[in-house]
């Protein structure tokens, strides 16, 4: 009987870690805001985007499922060395430039 109870614990342990593994990565999605402007871009696909900013365009890039500042006119490209975003919650921001990125 103990065997048998071992035995449907390891098989529920086992089908759980397999059904976790189809779920796949989260379609997570990066909301741009720039002034009043508002632009929504899936983080699954690789790209390169210029945004206009109060300042110039803030060259924002999408990599593998994170997003980062690559170039950006403000002065001391705060925002370039703050690194990507990639969870939900995740932000960073050029406040000279007034261009914000949020993972939704």
């Amino acid at each position: 009987m103990d065997f048998f109870i071992l035995f449907i614990f390891i098989a529920v342990t086992v089908a759980s870690f397999m059904l976790l593994g189809r779920t796949g990565p989260a379609k997570s999605v990066l909301i741009i805001t720039s002034g009043e402007k508002e632009y929504a871009f899936s983080l699954a696909q690789n790209r390169l985007l210029e945004i206009d900013g109060a300042i110039g365009k803030s060259v924002i890039e999408i990599q593998d499922g994170r997003a980062f500042f690559k170039d950006s006119p403000c002065k001391n490209k705060i925002c370039v060395h703050t690194g990507a975003v990639s969870g939900e919650n995740d932000w960073a921001a050029c406040l000279p430039n007034d261009v914000f990125i949020r993972v939704d």
